[in-house]
């Protein structure tokens, strides 16, 4: 095998711009001091040798002798980057989110299970999926199956990698190979027109087992006499431990904060790479990596976390602040995006690009406990008083329906004329807030079992108990939380507007911060906490509803 050295126009040998394949794997931690090597004409430096337990040169000599029957070139980064010349090293990391998205075929290289008992993790979660889908087995049967597969397959290194969580957005429909470096297969009346699998079927399967967990824990009694968990339910949570550690239950979830979310578990050699190897899902290229770095200067991780904290905040002000803190946030630092958080499943379709966000208002990061905001807001009680009068419009609208004909197409007639001309109304009715480190204190409404098709469904006027509940439970939740921040002056700051797939406003949630003057009285500053994140979907007159209340608000996070 040779390597062909990059010229400008991407010309390679003879051959401009040529298709090409690309292997991610793991192996910076398996590195050995000396070993047997890779050989590959073409370099002047040495290829690292690797552990034989983690891979053999054979293993990885098969590997790619399988991957290039189909492309002549294939990109893998032991021979195409020399580690030891930091600068061309770090150009190459700046360059990962294009050379991944140009390849014509991805593989992901998983090495830790025996061939035949991955083909049959792979075959089980397809199976397990396809019957769910068909209605032969239920969520709870369907988790249960798949807990063996998905808890082996995840075991593998390939998992536990930073710079392969990177790699598994870049390229979601990467070919899974065996340690044998042949495709992992799995056919089935499930599979497309190759029964190769790919990562995307390990991601879909997580997501569907993740789903049916949650199901299952919120409706599940799990304690006995004494108090403790049940073993079912241990059970069902160490797969969502499971899941949540891997990251890869994303499917197509564009909201690049979920990665970000799940690098803490994630392994890398060097601490800066928290930020290098995580970088490229939102576009970036930071520190040394930067187009414009001509000199390689000494960034330590605290550089390169401020540098990606002001490059997000000052290009999508409203996916900076889609998440919720599971943990409280240093002094100063409310706002600021770290690993410890979680991105509410409302909020995964939240993008990066101009043409899905509007954003509001301005975030300006001096340092990581030292950010300034100018926007709009209004006192969140304001807010709630008009998601109250929200509710309770829907559910007057709905106790009418209850004249809707039985037939579904005289139903679809009766509710398309007159006031009953909206499909779909409670999905366009949703509105809730994600607490910051309290999920109690957290809600969606209508919730998600209450959104159906009112014009072809004979049943939802049933709903209206459920949908009062709720109701009366999100006031509830939104009492409380006027209550204990009522001295603090409790307000929204917005956003701005998200518009890819589902349409809605977001806004923060911050109460004022007091300061002790003269150890005698609190006095009013202008630093706010941030508490929260709250969202709402309008439309029509409902914009106008929410601009009349917004009046300038700015100050500095606490």
């Amino acid at each position: 095998m040779t390597s062909r050295e990059w010229k400008p126009g991407n010309i390679y040998g003879q051959d401009t711009e040529p298709d090409y394949s690309i292997l991610s794997y793991t192996w910076g931690r398996f590195e050995i001091a000396d070993g047997p090597r890779l050989h590959i004409n073409g370099i002047d430096w040495p290829v690292p040798p690797i552990d034989g337990s983690h891979f053999t040169v054979a293993d990885l000599t098969r590997l790619l002798e399988y991957a290039m029957l189909k492309y002549e070139y294939i990109w893998i980064d032991i021979a195409c980057i020399d580690q030891k010349r930091e600068k061309i090293k770090m150009q190459e990391v700046g360059r990962q989110a294009s050379i991944f998205k140009g390849a014509r075929q991805a593989y992901v290289w998983l090495n830790k299970n025996e061939p035949e008992e991955l083909d049959r993790y792979m075959q089980d979660l397809n199976r397990c999926g396809y019957s769910f889908a068909q209605g032969t087995i239920d969520a709870s049967q369907a988790v249960e199956q798949m807990f063996t597969s998905i808890s082996h397959i995840l075991q593998d290194p390939w998992f536990s990698s930073l710079w392969t969580l990177q790699e598994s957005v870049l390229q979601r429909h990467a070919i899974l190979l065996n340690k044998r470096g042949e495709p992992v297969t799995a056919p089935g009346p499930w599979a497309g027109e190759s029964d190769s699998c790919q990562l995307i079927d390990i991601s879909g399967a997580c997501a569907l087992a993740r789903s049916f967990t949650d199901q299952a824990l919120q409706g599940y009694v799990g304690a006995n006499q004494e108090g403790s968990l049940s073993l079912q339910s241990e059970r069902l949570q160490s797969l969502r431990t499971i899941i949540d550690e891997s990251g890869v239950d994303f499917m197509l979830c564009p909201n690049p904060n979920i990665q970000y979310a799940a690098a803490r578990f994630r392994k890398t050699s060097h601490s800066e790479d928290r930020i290098y190897a995580i970088m490229q899902v939102y576009g970036y290229r930071l520190g040394n990596s930067a187009a414009s770095a001509e000199n390689l200067q000494p960034f330590d991780l605290e550089d390169l976390e401020l540098q990606f904290l002001q490059t997000l905040a000052s290009q999508s002000v409203v996916l900076s602040q889609t998440f919720q803190h599971l943990k409280l946030p240093e002094a100063g630092q409310s706002w600021c995006i770290t690993n410890y958080i979680r991105v509410p499943k409302r909020l995964h379709n939240i993008i990066i690009h101009d043409q899905f966000v509007t954003s509001a208002c301005t975030i300006t990061v001096r340092k990581k406990n030292k950010a300034y905001f100018k926007g709009t807001g209004c006192p969140l009680h304001e807010i709630f008083s008009f998601w109250k009068s929200r509710s309770q419009q829907t559910v007057t609208w709905l106790g009418k329906a209850a004249d809707a004909p039985s037939d579904l197409k005289q139903r679809h007639a009766f509710f398309g004329t007159g006031s009953y001309g909206r499909s779909r109304y409670f999905k366009e009715a949703k509105q809730g807030i994600f607490m910051d480190c309290d999920d109690s204190m957290s809600f969606e409404w209508p919730p998600d079992t209450a959104v159906l098709d009112d014009s072809s469904e004979p049943l939802i006027e049933c709903r209206i108990p459920e949908l009062m509940h709720a109701s009366d439970a999100q006031q509830a939740i939104e009492e409380s939380i006027l209550i204990k921040h009522c001295n603090k002056s409790p307000s929204v700051l917005y956003l701005g507007r998200a518009k890819h797939i589902e349409s809605m406003d977001i806004a923060l949630i911050l109460v004022r911060e007091d300061t002790v003057d003269s150890g005698l009285e609190s006095v009013k500053t202008d630093k706010w906490r941030r508490i929260g994140v709250c969202f709402w979907n309008i439309e029509g007159g409902l914009v106008d509803n929410i601009a009349k209340l917004l009046q300038p608000l700015e100050g500095r996070f606490g």
